[in-house]
Parts: C-alpha cells; sequence; structure tokens
C-alpha cells in the first residue's frame, strides 16, 4: 500500500491528508489514513504536533486552575470549562492522529 498527501482546499483554507488510492469496481477511490490539518508534509506534523499537544494540555489545566471550586454551575465559569473540554478534546484527537502517524512511517507507508 502506498500512500501519498493530498492537498484539500476549503474555502480560503488549505488543509493536508495522508491518503491511499484504490481500486473499487474499477474506479480509483481515495481513503483518507490520516488528517494533516494545516500541515503540508508528514515531517512537519510530526515535529510540531508534540508541542501542539503539549500547549493544548497546558491551556486545559490553566483555564480548569481559574475556575473556582463549586463554581461550575455559573455562566462564566461554564464557557471556561467548555473551552478546556474543546482543548483536551482537539488534544486527544491530535495524540491519536500522532500515532496513527508514527505507525505509518514505522510501516513504511509514508
Amino acid at each position: 500500500m502506498a500512500a501519498y498527501v493530498r492537498k484539500k482546499r476549503v474555502g480560503q483554507n488549505e488543509y493536508y491528508q495522508v491518503v491511499e488510492s484504490r481500486r473499487i469496481d474499477g474506479k480509483p477511490r481515495q481513503k483518507v489514513l490520516v488528517h494533516l490539518g494545516g500541515h503540508p508534509t508528514v515531517d512537519d506534523a510530526l515535529k510540531k504536533w508534540p508541542r501542539e499537544i503539549k500547549r493544548l494540555r497546558r491551556r486545559v489545566r490553566e483555564e480548569r486552575y481559574r475556575v473556582p471550586e463549586g463554581s461550575e454551575t455559573r455562566a462564566t465559569y461554564r464557557v471556561m470549562l467548555k473551552r478546556a473540554a474543546s482543548s483536551e478534546k482537539r488534544a486527544n484527537d491530535l495524540e491519536s492522529n500522532l500515532k496513527k502517524l508514527r505507525e505509518l512511517r514505522k510501516e513504511g507507508v509514508v
């Protein structure tokens, strides 16, 4: 299986994906293996994702630390907790993609 990086344009933004190409019923079809986001190369994503994950995890800790105990029901603090949860999800997704990308690199796919 060979994979390559495909560029997708969404509005004014460009995003990159690692895809593999296959023929299904005689027609070429691409299967997305990993979304690289704004990183144009696999090496760029492998280099920058660990720092991005650390930054997101730090933001989660800071947001949650700023919410006083028992204040979770106040609107302002709910917004902060929601932002922290969003950052945590993004960090988890990036960790998952980083793991997939490292496995694909180890297997020689990318």
